[in-house]
């Protein structure tokens, strides 16, 4: 009989899937790299070991990428639309579509709407159309807010310490640190757990990095316990936390938001 420990409950969320913003207005994509007789795996999480939500063919032109990127080793994983199913692939194997080719061949991605030309005058066919080079429209950054996080009621882990203060809030794509005054969200870039024979983690790594942070997460299993400060209990497991080079211990919980 398997042992769920709240550990393991709160970590598998990690690999849930992830909900999106709408892809109207977006620019296609086609599969490079990839052989005619072979797929491109679409998951539903970045990494690897993630779920295969659709297979990809090789020759595929209509696929959307919705913006948000992440960093795990050196893949860069992206968030992609393909036929109404949403995950992520390997930005290595994207290539943007040009505008110049026939739109037979760039296809239409589930829900697109084709920008409309306003033009000025009452005849048509002396209309000045109002064209807005492509240069100068500025492309906006990965939206961090794209990424998933836990809502209430949902479980999440929570490591920290009363003295020095500080906390990380584990969610699902994002990393919540809170360190004296100072907070930052980050999103999840790498992430490893390994279990014993009863599916209790023994050790769970994680790492976040934004512009200005970088955030190293390492929970291990405490057979003597830890003296959470901030919850005032007895917790199976300790956590050390490195921001931006500085170490701080403390301990870790799962714990459900209200």
């Amino acid at each position: 009989m398997k042992i769920f420990h709240p550990l393991f409950i709160s970590a598998s969320i990690l690999l849930s899937p992830i909900q999106y913003l709408g892809a109207a207005d977006k620019p296609l994509y086609q599969i490079i790299g990839v052989k005619s007789w072979d797929t491109l795996n679409l998951r539903s999480s970045p990494g690897v070991s993630n779920k295969v939500i659709a297979k990809i063919p090789a020759n595929e032109k209509a696929i959307t990428r919705i913006g948000t990127q992440v960093v795990i080793g050196k893949t860069v994983w992206v968030k992609v639309i393909w036929q109404g199913k949403q995950g992520w692939v390997s930005k290595a194997y994207l290539k943007k579509m040009t505008s110049n080719q026939p739109k037979s061949q760039r296809g239409r991605a589930k829900g697109h709407v084709a920008p409309i030309q306003k033009t000025l005058g009452a005849k048509p066919s002396t209309a000045k159309k109002i064209i807005v080079p492509k240069k100068a429209i500025a492309k906006p950054a990965p939206k961090l807010l794209a990424l998933k996080e836990a809502r209430s009621g949902e479980w999440i882990l929570s490591c920290g310490n009363s003295s020095p203060f500080w906390k990380v809030e584990v969610h699902p794509e994002i990393l919540k640190m809170f360190k004296g005054n100072y907070k930052a969200k980050l999103p999840i870039t790498y992430k490893k757990q390994k279990k014993n024979r009863w599916n209790i983690a023994k050790r769970t790594h994680l790492k976040g990095v934004s512009a200005k942070d970088k955030l190293d997460l390492d929970i291990r299993f405490s057979y003597s316990k830890c003296e959470d400060s901030l919850s005032k209990l007895k917790v199976p497991y300790k956590a050390t936390m490195t921001h931006n080079g500085e170490k701080m211990t403390g301990c870790c919980r799962a714990m459900r938001l209200p």
